[in-house]
């Protein structure tokens, strides 16, 4: 008998709709009917409509490296759930948070999911980015592999900005939108310059901004090797704790939006990095603010990002190298 990862149950998912906003026509009833949809009817929009609903209000975010008491992430799935649902704060994660926390929630409504690691492209500067190359790194991000009917389709809710925002055909060649009008993303099988043998070939995902410049990766994977919750506790560990993770320095949050008039259709992203948000809508970036302080930041989390931190919470950023300006009198109290 095989090992059963951890599901939600039915009352947990019916919040789960809720916390994602998704539309009242893909609430199916967690459980023998989901079941029925995904594997005879409309699995294929129910997963891409989960997925779209995810991005936009599930952040990706690494604040709880910076904002808590102990600067600790977990990835056990029920204390996904307790920060990214039940708290109601509108919490997110980084990669492995959410895609454990999606992977959890496919898993549970019926789906056929195989949880992988994926070797980030590191890009290190622009001369490498423009020219599609590029370092890839250790196993430091994880997708779904979710298959219907036959076919396989990553899911990925944790790349943050720049990523997938609908499920991608495992097929070599197979192209997206990401965001429209010019932003594509595509798989391709191919061997990686790192590989010491080069008949070694990963799936490439793939993302080109515009039509005029060349395809850049952003990561890697393999489909044919069954990672482990303990693989992944071993990379969020050094994920969160190693001192060349970006997200060990620098804050990041952003979350995808969508369109007022289709409720399942992605047209931009919005990015908090540091000390500054920007905003990129069909293909046009701007600068919604810029801030010094720590009040700033956090006003900037809660307007951009529904995103709202208790005092324990806000007080955790105190002597941080990603501290902003001088600590606001309350933060540094503790009390209210």
């Amino acid at each position: 008998m095989s090992y059963q990862r951890p599901r939600y149950t039915p009352e947990q998912l019916h919040q789960v709709y809720n916390r994602i906003r998704l539309p009242s026509r893909y609430r199916y009833e967690p459980g023998e009917f989901s079941t029925e949809v995904i594997r005879h009817r409309d699995g294929h929009q129910f997963l891409a409509a989960l997925v779209r609903c995810t991005l936009a209000h599930v952040p990706f975010e690494n604040l709880a490296l910076h904002y808590s008491p102990h600067h600790q992430i977990s990835i056990h799935p029920s204390e996904l759930f307790q920060k990214i649902v039940a708290q109601g704060r509108g919490r997110g994660g980084y990669c492995i948070e959410n895609n454990v926390f999606l992977g959890t929630v496919l898993r549970s409504l019926g789906f056929q999911v195989m949880t992988v690691g994926a070797r980030l492209n590191s890009q290190n500067d622009d001369t490498e980015a423009e020219s599609g190359r590029g370092t890839f790194g250790g196993w430091s991000h994880i997708v779904n592999l979710v298959a219907i009917r036959g076919e396989v389709f990553v899911a990925d809710v944790g790349f943050g900005s720049g990523g997938p925002t609908r499920p991608v055909a495992l097929k070599d060649g197979a192209t997206e939108m990401a965001i429209p009008p010019t932003q594509h993303v595509r798989l391709r099988r191919d061997a990686i310059p790192e590989n010491e043998y080069s008949n070694n070939k990963l799936w490439v995902m793939d993302r080109r901004d515009h039509d005029d410049q060349p395809w850049t990766p952003i990561y890697a994977f393999e489909d044919d090797v069954c990672f482990l919750p303990q693989d992944f506790e071993v990379m969020n560990f050094f994920t969160s704790t190693h001192r060349t993770s970006l997200y060990t320095y620098r804050i990041i949050c952003s979350r995808y939006i969508l369109d007022e008039h289709d409720d399942v259709t992605i047209i931009g992203e919005i990015v908090l990095f540091e000390n500054r948000v920007t905003r990129r809508l069909r293909g046009k970036k701007e600068v919604l603010a810029t801030f010094s302080t720590e009040s700033g930041r956090l006003e900037a989390l809660e307007k951009f990002m529904g995103i709202t931190l208790d005092h324990a919470q806000r007080a955790g950023i105190i002597g941080m190298v990603t501290e902003l300006g001088a600590p606001d009198q309350e933060a540094a109290s503790g009390y209210e």
